[in-house]
């Protein structure tokens, strides 16, 4: 909405039509200043009701229009009040004060992103909006909604549009907490490699739980001292579960461990 329609009917006090009428109209805070209007619901620049020469007609009608804040020019915040004066010969014969043009409800505009007034609580939804809504609500996963689509871990595509499960960031983060460093190679094995510079004390040895993700028991580990850069043999071995090994080790020194299952 840009314009909204103002329009009444002036007649004496037997109810006849009064013709000629002139006709102004101002701002209710400011009574000498008169109001800019439209004489057309969508085209033209505003004017006020003097330079329009507003009148009433044979009917004792008259209408203009009034631009609200989306009006590139002569629109009002929906909060201003009007002052209404009808007159013949400069001679007064009526006036109302405090005109509330705007209506307490608005039609949504969803283009709006910058009005000081598009957080108040006063919007009309259409069904069709409303309905566009509803099937962003309840849309699942592969429902594209908004434009968002569901990981796939075999591309290495760049667009930033992907929705991410609680599992796969879970285990993303883990990876990298507890270690430091993740990479992945996908071929006829899965490679993890992870980088350990703080242990746990566990009786005589160091421990620390590793979550590689492959999804079997029994990978394949090599260790190599960081700073000598040779393989070296842990005490012990265990799986925790199919995605988690424990490594246990005499000493606790930093240590590359990569892990093929």
């Amino acid at each position: 909405m840009a314009r909204v329609h103002f329009w009444q009917y002036i007649v004496d006090s037997e109810g006849r039509p009064m013709e000629n009428i002139e006709v102004r109209f101002y701002l209710n805070d400011n009574p000498a200043e008169e109001a800019e209007i439209f004489t057309h619901p969508s085209i033209g620049t505003p004017v006020t009701s003097t330079e329009s020469d507003l009148s009433t007609n044979g009917n004792g009608y008259f209408e203009f229009w009034v631009g609200d804040e989306f009006e590139s020019l002569g629109g009002y915040v929906s909060t201003q009040k009007f002052r209404l004066v009808w007159e013949r010969a400069g001679i007064l014969l009526g006036q109302i004060n405090n005109i509330d043009v705007f209506p307490p409800v608005f039609q949504v505009d969803e283009t709006d992103a910058t009005s000081s007034t598009r957080s108040d609580k006063n919007r009309l939804v259409s069904n069709a909006l409303a309905y566009t809504w509803e099937q962003h609500a309840t849309a699942g996963l592969g429902v594209n909604a908004h434009g968002y689509e569901a990981v796939d871990t075999t591309s290495i595509d760049t667009t930033y549009n992907k929705l991410v499960s609680n599992s796969l960031m879970n285990y993303i983060i883990s990876a990298i907490t507890s270690a430091g460093t993740l990479s992945l190679t996908a071929s006829g094995a899965i490679e993890r490699q992870f980088t350990v510079t703080s242990w746990t004390a566990d009786g005589d040895n160091w421990r620390i739980d590793l979550i590689h993700g492959i999804g079997h028991g029994h990978p394949i580990v090599q260790i190599v001292d960081f700073i000598e850069q040779k393989v070296v043999m842990p005490t012990r071995v265990t799986q925790v579960d199919n995605n988690t090994i424990r490594l246990h080790m005499a000493t606790n020194d930093d240590v590359e461990v990569t892990i093929i299952g």
